[in-house]
């Protein structure tokens, strides 16, 4: 039989025309105009992921990331890693002002991401060496019976008198474990960025690494989204108390990178909340 609305040949097996989507006469309600049936999308999850850099706050977020960039060169430091994110994500931008996503884009940010996640782990490791190492060579300097006389003789150049400071009045005990607990610190410090690390930015990675497997693979859901809206939020407030910090010195360079630096993390929780964790695949 052919079709009412478009000619096209099909067979009385099919209620709908394959073609147009019409219904056949006999199933077509009287008095009501035939409905197409609603598209179904064959990769949502690209589809979620072009409307979330579609939206205004991704070009906010691009334009804080570039002035946190700025700021941290004119403060004196070089962020190399967030420089390349910054890049990639302008170029992710501009592929989406024209309609279309590259993947390759998207995989070069979910691999910076990676490169910050491995550097970040290696630094605290060596932090926690480095304390046990300070202990313990501290430890073994004070415990020479030389310590306390060269001591006194090196800082014989200096006035203490007003602090009524008595070198060889402090055990010899207490020194080495002065050492200890200046490295004990340096390891707390370290081993706690390095938990913060591995459960925080491991699954920003995975959930940068599911986006461009979304738009490569044709994937329905995206790896760790809620997770990874939770921790931007989480590492964009302790930059905002960063920012707060170097306001209080008088850092305005400092303080307008880091600040810049948390209000594109929040962003970036925020677009995550609004376009890639609809409740139908939380995927924690």
């Amino acid at each position: 039989m052919n079709c009412k609305n478009c000619g096209f040949e099909y067979g009385e097996q099919y209620d709908y025309c394959p073609n147009c989507g019409t219904p056949k006469a006999d199933k077509q309600p009287t008095g009501e105009q035939p409905t197409m049936p609603e598209p179904v999308s064959l990769n949502p999850a690209a589809d979620r992921i072009m409307n979330a850099l579609k939206d205004s706050m991704f070009l906010v977020l691009c334009i804080l990331m570039s002035v946190s960039c700025v700021m941290s060169i004119a403060a004196g430091s070089l962020p190399l890693i967030n420089i390349l994110i910054t890049v990639f994500l302008w170029l992710t931008y501009a592929d989406a002002s024209k309609g279309f996503v590259n993947e390759n884009h998207l995989r070069s940010v979910s691999g910076t991401v990676y490169a910050s996640y491995v550097i970040t782990n290696v630094a605290c490791v060596m932090l926690i060496v480095g304390g046990v190492l300070f202990g313990a060579v501290f430890g073994f300097i004070t415990s020479t019976p030389e310590f306390i006389s060269e001591l006194e003789a090196a800082l014989s150049v200096y006035d203490f008198s007003e602090f009524n400071i008595n070198i060889s009045d402090i055990p010899q005990e207490l020194w080495s474990l002065s050492g200890w607990i200046l490295g004990f610190m340096f390891i707390f410090i370290a081993a706690i960025g390095l938990v913060i690390n591995i459960l925080g930015m491991r699954k920003i990675h995975r959930f940068a690494k599911s986006v461009y497997q979304g738009i490569m693979f044709q994937k329905s859901e995206l790896e760790k989204p809620r997770a990874a809206k939770n921790w931007l939020l989480f590492f964009g407030i302790c930059s905002a108390i960063s920012a707060m910090t170097s306001l209080a010195g008088g850092g305005i360079v400092a303080t307008l990178a880091t600040g810049s630096s948390a209000a594109s993390a929040i962003i970036a929780s925020i677009l995550i909340d609004k376009y890639l964790i609809p409740e139908t695949y939380y995927t924690l």
